[in-house]
């Protein structure tokens, strides 16, 4: 009984360790940038026809891939790259069959059954209209934006995240945000716009503050996108919302490219409905955009290696009215007689101004002093102002903003031998926009900047018509970083010594100083962010056809590094706001510099 012990207890040690390890391969398993073809061959009367050659050809690239059915009549052809395929099977005493062309989409397991005709290997049955390519092998839900839809729908600047938008369950609260880089992105099925996953060729290019898409390549680039919304296998992690997959285009047999140019400026726009019935707003809003770039792809050596290469570049220059509050010459001589409010002298015990009247001597804040002898910088009112005060956009000027943005891809295939695949991706990019010009030269505007790199290789191999592994190594870097920008250059780098705020500073401009009473507040807190994200990624994935059983095991291993800057809300440049608790009147608290609160963040420090 001991000995029978011993065996059962081994028995079920061993039982146990199969059993977590098939449950840690299914947990871990890969996410796969391909697809795969599988299916049965039969003969006229239904039975299966094992051993028979099986070959799925690449019609763009004439790349073939080879395979053989199993004793249950099963064939696999894993891992191939996307495209359009026709299958060709042969086996002793039948004719050659060969069905397709058809599509074969990322993440999709096509099944072509074939079904031969007994005669000579020499005759050939060809079928090319079959019907519709169903996936039967999963029961994940979502949709295929093809690179012919991706292309030839209105797409406001080109960027792919507002198409998602196309694919039933997905909506956004504001689509036109998702034409921006770093912009919104689709809520699907209930699911915030931070759960989702976006790849490109099997590598994440999300950002980690917000889960932002960090690298959006030209939409002519893109073979296709898939989105996966639902009843994802456990390939697919790392995501609650929808899984976006991105694939880069490949080089043909066939050179083939592309140039183009998108332009719209305001002699090409319509003026708004109410624009062109206000006089002082009739003229079309300054807007200049190009969008510009090209593609090219084709052989190195014909049907063994191939390139693919892209470049796209955005202008963008838009310009329009501002608007500001400033103070009235009576308010910058202490005549403060058009307020209801009792003005309090807190050197007097709170006794009123008489005549609400501030003396000039008592005027002692130096912004105030700075701003009021400064009309190139703080410029009085040109125009009435509305409100019960009067002052509300007293001032009218101009704004403008500048975007651009570079960015290419370069992607190689090489059919190293009969049984390995490489294939390789680098892309990088370069964007920057910034607010040019506001209303005032005291006020500052924003701005981002957004280097991106990314690359990934890709290696296919097939050790027997039965076991074949997919690895693949990639890396990438996204950097968001957010700025204010002293667009005048009026401020410069020792602003705050020119208004009499001490302390120095670490970028240029002029601190938040708020003055009140409606109006205006002049310089910036200077809030600066700094996300430079660098993840490391290996994927593996391994199949095995064991009889009519497929067998999937793989793992996913990333290296996740984040450096993270942020000065605060108070930023680098600090802040100083003033409320009346002194005299009663926030304006005149300004005037007297009766500070109420003050802060600045941190200029140096980062975290990761």
């Amino acid at each position: 009984m001991q000995g029978l012990s011993t065996i059962m207890s081994t028995n079920t040690r061993i039982c146990t360790l199969f059993a977590l390890l098939a449950l840690l391969a299914l947990s871990a398993n890969g996410q796969t940038i391909t697809g795969a073809i599988t299916g049965t061959v039969t003969d006229p009367s239904g039975a299966i026809v094992p051993n028979a050659a099986v070959t799925a050809t690449n019609t763009a690239t004439n790349l073939t891939y080879e395979t053989r059915t199993n004793e249950a009549g099963v064939y696999n052809l894993l891992f191939l790259p996307v495209g359009d395929y026709t299958v060709t099977v042969a086996a002793q005493g039948f004719k050659r069959s060969t069905l397709g062309p058809f599509k074969l989409e990322v993440n999709q397991t096509a099944r072509v059954d074939v079904r031969l005709e007994v005669g000579d290997t020499t005759q050939t049955v060809e079928v090319r209209d079959i019907a519709p390519i169903l996936q039967t092998e999963s029961t994940q839900t979502g949709d295929t934006l093809t690179s012919q839809k991706l292309t030839s729908l209105p797409l406001k600047g080109r960027n792919f995240v507002s198409m998602t938008l196309l694919i039933p369950g997905a909506v956004s609260p504001n689509p036109e945000a998702t034409n921006s880089r770093f912009g919104a992105r689709p809520y699907v099925n209930g699911n915030r716009e931070q759960t989702n996953n976006f790849m490109l060729d099997g590598i994440d290019i999300n950002d980690s503050i917000d889960n932002r898409v960090g690298y959006s390549p030209n939409v002519d680039a893109l073979e296709e996108v898939k989105v996966l919304t639902g009843n994802m296998g456990a390939d697919y992690g790392n995501a609650g919302g929808a899984t976006v997959m991105l694939t880069m285009k490949s080089g043909t047999n066939q050179f083939k490219g592309n140039v183009f140019e998108f332009l719209r400026n305001e002699k090409l726009d319509a003026n708004g409905f109410f624009r062109n019935r206000n006089p002082n707003t009739a003229k079309r809003l300054g807007y200049k955009r190009n969008i510009f770039g090209g593609t090219l792809g084709g052989p190195i050596r014909r049907d063994r290696a191939f390139f693919f290469v892209n470049y796209e570049g955005t202008e963008q220059r838009t310009s329009g009215p501002a608007s500001a509050s400033v103070a009235p010459q009576a308010w910058r001589q202490g005549d403060l007689s058009q307020f209801p409010n009792v003005i309090r002298d807190p050197q007097a015990g709170g006794a009123p101004f008489p005549g609400k009247q501030i003396p000039q001597s008592r005027i002692v804040n130096p912004v105030a002093r700075k701003l009021f002898s400064s009309p190139d910088l703080y410029p009085l009112p040109n125009q009435a102002g509305a409100g019960a005060l009067g002052v509300s956009g007293n001032y009218a000027s101009s704004s403008a903003s500048t975007l651009k943005n570079h960015q290419g891809d370069a992607k190689l295939d090489y059919r190293l031998s009969d049984k390995d695949n490489l294939s390789g991706r680098i892309s990088w990019g370069e964007y920057e926009s910034y607010g040019s010009r506001t209303a005032l030269p005291v006020n500052m505007t924003s701005g981002q900047l957004g280097p991106t790199r990314s690359g990934v290789i890709n290696w296919v191999r097939t050790f027997s018509p039965t076991i074949v592994n997919e690895a693949r190594v990639g890396f990438s870097r996204i950097i968001i970083k957010d700025t204010t920008v002293d667009w005048s250059g009026k401020l410069g780098p020792n602003g705050n010594q020119a208004f009499g705020i001490p302390g120095g500073q670490p970028v240029p401009g002029l601190s938040s100083v708020s003055l009140g009473s409606g109006l205006t507040s002049v310089g910036a807190s200077g809030i600066f962010s700094n996300t430079a994200d660098n993840k490391y990624t290996y994927y593996d994935n391994l199949t095995w056809q064991k009889g009519r059983h497929l067998l999937k095991m793989g793992a996913q291993f990333m290296r996740y590094q984040q450096n993270r800057y942020y000065s605060g809300n108070n930023g680098v440049l600090g802040i100083f706001s003033y409320n009346g608790t002194y005299t009663g009147l926030d304006y005149a608290d300004f005037l007297l510099d009766q500070l109420a609160s003050k802060g600045r963040g941190s200029a140096t420090g980062t975290w990761g």
